[in-house]
C-alpha cells in the first residue's frame, strides 16, 4: 500500500515487534524500510521511540538490541516467535509465526483478521504428536502441502499445542506483518507494557 509512504510517520504495533526481532543482528535503516515497506520517516520515529525505551544500540554498523532489548525480546518470544518465510502459498510469498500457548480461537475468524491486514489468505494449524494439524479435522498439512510442512517443521522447534498461522500476500512485508497481526490479535492482553506504549 503506497499510502504507508507520506511524509508523516506511520507505524503498527506489527512494525514495532517486527523491528524488535529484526535487531537481533545489527540493521540498517534504509533494510528496516525496504522489509516492512515502511517510510524511512516512520522507521526513525520508531527508533528514537525504541532508543527513548534504551532497548537498542546504535553504531555505523546500524541498531541492534542491547543487553534490556534482548531481555524484553525474551519476554516477548515466550507468546510467539519471529516470523519465517515458507516457502508459496498460491504463487504468493509466504510465512509463518508460532504461537505458544494459544488462547481459544476460531480459525475462520483468524484467516479474517489475517486478510484485513492485506494478507491474500491464511492457514491456522494446531501442533499434534509434532505435526502441524487443521484443528477441524486434525488433518496433517503434509497430506496436502508436503513442501510446506517441511518448512514449517524446518522454522521452528514444534512443540504440541502451539499454533502455527501461515499467512501469504503480494509482498513480502504484507505476509510477514498479517502474520504478527494474528500473533497479536491471539496475545494482545499479554504483550510487555514496553512494547504496547510504542504506539500510543
Amino acid at each position: 500500500m503506497s499510502w504507508k509512504r507520506g511524509a508523516y510517520p506511520e507505524f503498527t504495533l506489527e512494525d514495532a515487534v517486527a523491528v524488535l526481532f529484526m535487531l537481533q543482528n545489527p540493521t540498517g535503516r534504509k533494510a528496516i524500510s525496504e522489509v516492512l515497506d515502511l517510510g524511512e520517516g516512520s522507521v526513525r520515529t520508531l527508533l528514537k521511540k525504541l532508543a527513548a525505551l534504551d532497548v537498542i544500540s546504535s553504531t555505523q554498523r546500524g541498531h541492534s538490541l542491547n543487553d534490556s532489548g534482548m531481555k524484553l525480546l525474551e519476554r516477548l518470544s515466550k507468546h510467539f516467535s519471529e516470523v519465517h518465510k515458507v516457502g508459496e502459498v498460491d504463487g504468493y510469498p509466504a510465512h509463518a509465526i508460532l504461537v505458544k500457548n494459544p488462547p481459544e480461537f476460531k480459525s475462520i475468524e483468524l484467516r479474517d483478521e489475517a486478510v484485513r491486514f492485506f494478507a491474500k489468505g491464511a492457514m491456522i494449524l494446531v501442533v499434534k504428536n509434532g505435526e502441524p494439524v487443521f484443528p477441524e479435522d486434525e488433518r496433517p498439512l503434509s497430506e496436502t502441502m508436503p513442501g510446506l510442512a517441511g518448512e514449517i517443521k524446518g522454522a521452528f522447534n514444534l512443540e504440541d499445542n502451539d499454533l502455527v498461522v501461515v499467512t501469504w500476500a503480494e509482498k513480502e512485508a504484507d505476509a510477514m506483518k498479517s502474520a504478527y497481526h494474528v500473533a497479536l490479535t491471539l496475545k494482545e492482553g499479554e504483550l510487555p507494557e514496553e512494547i504496547r506504549s510504542l504506539v500510543r
